[in-house]
């Protein structure tokens, strides 16, 4: 124990790595089945949110389809639609392919807080073409495809407020990891402040 005698900064050193492995703890991989470790309370599973992303997963699967069969250009030179609907058909293609990637990525790094929040604020995104889409298709298309967006986006949007209360708590569980870090690191900043300078040999 005699290497410690005397050297806050090694003490010091120590408090940070300690602390730091205790905000790191909820992203330890998940455990086998039939065995448990503590995670912080209110926050849901990894395998929760990985359950949540694979609905979310399946319903947009379930958009590719549904965004083939319809037909914006013919909206467009036939019923005299706007032409915006082709270019929102366009972006709905790139966001969906930008969704299922951010979501694959995400459910390997549950507690990855800036990965949640890209997924979201993507999910919302698609959502907001997606609605204006089923306008269009309401209005220009058949209506089977436009009951079958309109169904979907229901789905969508009920998994996601699930995921938006997994990432507030997410948020929080961070936050409060966050302040026990610096916490400790204050702590350890006052202990070396407190050392003896020590004199240089003549």
């Amino acid at each position: 124990m005699r290497i410690f005698a005397g050297s806050g900064k090694v003490l010091c050193l120590l408090c940070i790595v300690g602390s730091v492995a205790f905000s790191l703890e909820a992203q330890q991989p998940a455990p086998p089945s039939g065995q448990l470790i503590p995670k912080p309370a209110g926050l849901e599973s990894a395998w929760t949110l990985r359950t949540i992303l694979d609905d979310l997963l399946k319903d947009n699967e379930k958009l590719e389809p549904l965004l083939a069969q319809m037909n914006p250009q013919e909206w467009v030179t036939k019923k005299g639609a706007s032409d915006v609907y082709i270019q929102q058909w366009q972006v709905a293609h790139a966001q969906l392919k930008e969704v299922m990637a951010a979501s694959k990525l995400l459910a390997q790094k549950t507690e990855n807080l800036p990965l949640a929040l890209d997924d979201y604020f993507r999910l919302e995104a698609l959502e907001v073409t997606s609605r204006s889409l089923e306008e269009g298709v309401t209005r220009y298309g058949d209506r089977f495809t436009a009951d079958q967006l309109n169904g979907l986006i229901a789905r969508n949007f009920s998994r996601r407020e699930r995921f938006r209360d997994y990432i507030r708590d997410l948020a929080a569980s961070s936050e409060t990891n966050f302040k026990l870090a610096d916490e400790e690191a204050q702590r350890c900043r006052g202990i070396i402040s407190k050392e003896p300078v020590k004199r240089a040999k003549k």
